[in-house]
Order: structure tokens, then C-alpha cells, then sequence
């Protein structure tokens, strides 16, 4: 049964304002409408009970919004039996939301008044159906809205120009411009074409040291060398890199004033899988084709990045990190790998300056093998990498040639010339000039081999892991103790793989009492060097 008010009672006015989007955190647009409320409900003679603020909030995504399911609340208990807003508008955009809070006004014989509209005159088929018609006009605006943003962002994604949205680190507020370049010939800082190439002299411009871009790049080869994000992050922090300034949400909802970040792993992440960074675009999470935007880094190289951040065993947080060196690495004889254990040997003897009287091992997974003690067995081979690390001849002997000295094609170039292709075969089926089956095996044919051309590109750029390191100098030995335990690994896999045989009974050959080393036989630990890197070591 509908409520009625007795004639003459005074309005408990609850004053409702949002605006869908304040990136820019100034409250203009809620601050303009609580006025104008205020001077109406002040004209009527109303009292304020509360104003319901929200500030950047969709009325047509669906989400929650705290502020108008609080209003709704208040009408149901007869807290407030009105409502004041700047249109229908603000109050809804979706017609389903709108109907119900049309029904909730009729039944409780609330008065909703706005400034743009007027009053919602809910006594007559005639008023109510205006007011559902208003509602259903509502949604339509925002629907053709949403159309007309998307139907921009496919024209965007077809021309490969940038679709908006706020500076992307590495790059100028256009998000089209490097932060920065330069050109290493004439030092040129502006004026570069799509392909990095300095206007002036025609020169391959470079990223400028300690620019944005240059960290990207940095950190792009710091992944592909098997470097943490937690170490990248470190070196960032102590650069002072920190993230672009954004008005960030605060916990009442509304954007704070522009503040920069220290950047984390999990968005450092998200920074170096961009696809903008290798001058390459994407829709719906694939790349369609090439960007009119200088790249970063090469294609190549973002690729390799890319597969080392999408290892399925890669991990970021502390409780996942690698601890043992040598679990999964090193394998037992019978082929199984060893996996670290801290139930430890050793007996009673105190292991060290602990004094505990257990030393962490290896053993083989199966329990039923080998064993060894984890920080003698690393100790060990560790020695033979840094020793095979810095020998005179290491650069010639671990590095390949590079692309250019061993006549390898362009891949980028391939890539760029197959999603062209793809893009033709969607033209030539829209033109009815092939049909639709030699449209789909084209293109499923086309999708193969730029999978197989993108793949290649990453395993080209990942051989670098040894690249980074100072090969074939003293300065290893020192370097090492500072790499994090998936680079170290990531460096032995390159070099050598390790085959623990069954160790003899009683000392070893030259075993001394007393010695931190225990009872561990350097002659059981087989050593196979990879591409011909040395002759074997094994034996046992």
C-alpha cells in the first residue's frame, strides 16, 4: 500500500551528486551540482538530512555504489522522503537500476526532484511513463557513448596510433614520443622518424642514458639475462625511478593530488610485457601489426623478455623464490633431479659457526640414491663456472655470432610483412575477391608461421644471457655473490649440466679432519659442458 505524507509536512531532502569520471581529482563537477541542489532545496524550504557524494563513479558499469545503496536505504526506513539531484541522470544510466528506484518512489510517496528535469511526477500513468522513458533515453546515451569510444579505438588499432589514456612510462604525454632519444652521431635529442632514425643525419638514434626509455630498455635486458624484478626494482629505487604521477583513489573514493611510486615488481611486470614497447600494437591482448611510435627496444628482445616472464615456474613472491641452486638442476645418475632438504647430514658434528649439527643436502627425488652436501656441491660448481666464465677464450667459445655476422634474416621485418598479409586476407574476403574458406586457411597457414617467426625471435635475443656478463675477465669472481639465485642458475644451465654419481664408501682420496667440506669426492660430480664448451669432466 502506498504511504502518503499529510498535507503540508516539510520534505527530508537527501541531496544526491556523481560524476562518472574525475581523473583529474578536483570534485568540480559534484561540487557545482551540491550547489545548485542546495540553493533548490533552500528555495522549497527543505530540510537537508545528508548529501551523498560520489566522486568518479559509473552509474552504468553495474558496479556497487556505496553512496546511492546508503540513499536507498535512508527512503526505505522514511530516514528521508525526498530526492534531489542535478538530472535523472546522475541518479541512474541503467534502466533496470531506474525502474526499481521508480517503484521505491511511488510505493513510499518519495518526491524526486531535479534541476535539469524538473520533478518525476509518479501520481499518473502519464508522469511515470515519462519517467521510465527518461530512463531508458539514459542508458541509450551511454550505450551510444560506449559505441562511439570503441568504434575510435578500432579505428586506432587500425591506423597503429595511440588510442589515449594516461602517459605510458618511456613515453611523452602524445604516447607517441621516446623519453628520450638520442642521436649517438650529432646529438640530436628531437626530431627522429618511426624507425629511430635521427631527421639531421640519418643516424640509429640510441636511448638516452638515464631517460625512461633507457630503463625500459635496461630492464628488458636485465629479464633476458635472468635478472629478478625484485633486483630490477632495487636498482630503479636507488636511481630514483619511480612510476608516472597519477591521481590515485583514496579510500573515500575520490583521486589524491599527482603522486610518483616506487615501482614494483608486479607492475614492472606489466610494464615490460607491453607490446608499445617494441613499437608493436594490440587488440583484446594480441598484437595486430606494427604502431606509429618509435620502439623502445627491438622486437626481438621484448620477445625474449616476454617468454622468460611468462615461464610458468618463474615466480615473484618471497614465498615461492628459489633458495637451493641445485634442486631441479643438478640430476641423480639414474636421471631423476636432486631437490634440496634441510634434513641435513653430518651426524653429530657440528656444521660450522652455527653449531647446528645438520648440513642442508641434496638428494635425488626418489630418496632412494644419492646425497650430497648442498654448500660443498655448490661451492664446487660454482668454481668451475667462474673459472670457465673468465677464461681468455670464453666470449669466442659461449657467445654465438651475432644476426648481422651470421647472415640470419630480419625476423621483426617478416613478422611485420605477416601481419600485413593477415590484415589482406580480411580486405580480400570483405571485397568478395576469395571466399571464406581460402580466407580461413590463409589465415590459419599466415598464424603458423608468424608464431614459429615470433618464437624464433624470442629464443635469438635470449642467448644473451651470457652476454651480459664481463666473459673471459677476473671481475666474475667478484660479480657473482651479487647475482640472484635464478641468474646463477639461469648461467649454469647455459654452461654445463651436473650428474651426481654414488659416492664411495669411507674418505675420500686427500680428506682432512676437520675440514668444512666434510666428506664430499669432487671425482663423484659428472660436469658435461654444453656446445662443445670443454671436454667432459665425468667420472664415477
Amino acid at each position: 500500500m502506498t504511504k502518503r505524507l499529510p498535507h503540508g509536512s516539510p520534505r527530508r531532502v537527501v541531496i544526491y551528486c556523481r560524476i562518472s569520471d574525475d581523473r583529474e581529482g578536483k570534485r568540480w563537477g559534484v561540487e557545482r551540482q551540491e550547489k545548485a541542489c542546495r540553493e533548490r532545496a533552500e528555495d522549497n524550504g527543505w530540510d537537508i538530512v545528508e548529501v551523498l557524494v560520489e566522486n568518479d563513479v559509473s552509474a552504468f558499469s553495474g558496479k556497487l555504489r556505496p553512496k546511492y545503496e546508503r540513499l536507498l536505504e535512508m527512503l526505505r526506513s522514511g530516514e528521508a522522503n525526498a530526492v534531489l539531484a542535478l538530472s535523472n541522470k546522475r541518479l541512474q544510466r541503467d534502466w533496470r537500476a531506474a525502474f526499481a528506484f521508480l517503484d521505491l518512489a511511488e510505493q513510499h510517496d518519495i518526491a524526486v526532484h531535479t534541476i535539469k528535469a524538473g520533478d518525476y511526477n509518479l501520481n499518473t500513468a502519464e508522469g511515470r511513463a515519462s519517467a521510465r522513458r527518461a530512463a531508458i533515453d539514459a542508458q541509450e546515451e551511454s550505450e551510444e557513448i560506449g559505441e562511439r569510444v570503441r568504434d575510435a579505438k578500432a579505428d586506432n588499432v587500425a591506423e597503429g596510433t595511440y588510442r589515449g589514456g594516461p602517459r605510458p612510462f618511456g613515453y611523452e604525454a602524445d604516447g607517441i614520443t621516446p623519453r628520450s632519444l638520442l642521436c649517438p652521431k650529432c646529438g640530436s635529442t628531437a626530431g627522429f622518424t618511426v624507425d629511430r632514425e635521427c631527421e639531421a643525419c640519418g643516424t640509429a638514434a640510441v636511448n638516452a642514458p638515464g631517460s625512461e626509455a633507457w630503463h625500459i630498455e635496461r630492464s628488458i635486458d636485465g629479464i633476458i639475462a635472468h635478472d629478478s624484478l625484485r633486483s630490477i626494482c632495487r636498482d630503479l629505487k636507488k636511481a630514483g625511478v619511480q612510476t608516472v604521477p597519477r591521481r590515485y583513489k583514496q579510500p573515500d573514493g575520490t583521486r589524491g593530488e599527482p603522486e610518483s611510486r616506487d615501482i614494483q615488481p608486479t607492475e614492472l611486470r606489466r610494464m615490460l610485457l607491453r607490446p608499445r614497447n617494441a613499437g608493436l600494437i594490440d587488440h583484446k591482448g594480441e598484437v595486430v601489426g606494427r604502431a606509429a611510435w618509435a620502439p623502445l627496444t627491438t622486437e626481438e628482445k621484448w620477445r625474449a623478455c616476454k617468454a622468460v616472464l611468462e615461464t610458468p615456474e618463474r615466480r615473484t613472491t618471497t614465498s615461492n623464490a628459489r633458495v637451493w641452486l641445485g634442486t631441479g638442476r643438478y640430476r641423480c645418475y639414474c636421471g631423476e633431479a636432486v631437490r634440496g632438504s634441510t634434513g641435513g647430514i653430518g651426524g653429530r658434528v657440528k656444521a660450522g659457526p652455527t653449531g647446528k649439527t645438520w648440513r642442508a643436502k641434496y638428494r635425488c627425488y626418489t630418496a632412494k640414491h644419492v646425497s650430497r652436501e648442498a654448500a660443498a656441491l655448490d661451492a664446487y660448481i660454482v668454481g668451475l663456472a667462474i673459472s670457465r666464465l673468465s677464461r681468455p677464450d670464453a666470449t669466442e667459445l659461449l657467445l654465438p655470432p651475432s644476426p648481422a655476422e651470421s647472415g640470419e634474416e630480419d625476423l621483426s621485418a617478416t613478422a611485420n610483412a605477416l601481419r600485413a598479409k593477415l590484415d589482406g586476407y580480411t580486405a580480400d574476403y570483405a571485397e568478395d575477391l576469395i571466399t571464406r574458406q581460402q580466407m580461413l586457411d590463409g589465415t590459419a597457414l599466415t598464424r603458423k608461421r608468424l608464431a614459429k617467426i615470433e618464437a624464433q625471435m624470442a629464443v635469438r635475443a635470449s642467448r644473451s644471457v651470457l652476454a651480459s656478463l664481463p666473459l673471459g675477465t677476473p671481475e666474475i669472481e667478484g660479480l657473482w655473490p651479487g647475482f640472484d639465485l635464478d641468474k646463477q642458475g639461469a648461467i649454469l644451465d647455459a654452461l654445463m649440466t651436473v650428474t651426481v654419481h654414488p659416492a664411495r664408501r669411507g674418505r675420500p682420496p686427500g680428506y682432512q679432519p676437520g675440514s668444512d667440506a666434510g666428506y664430499f669426492d669432487e671425482s663423484t660430480i659428472g660436469i658435461e659442458w654444453k656446445h662443445g664448451q670443454g671436454q667432459s669432466a665425468s667420472s664415477g
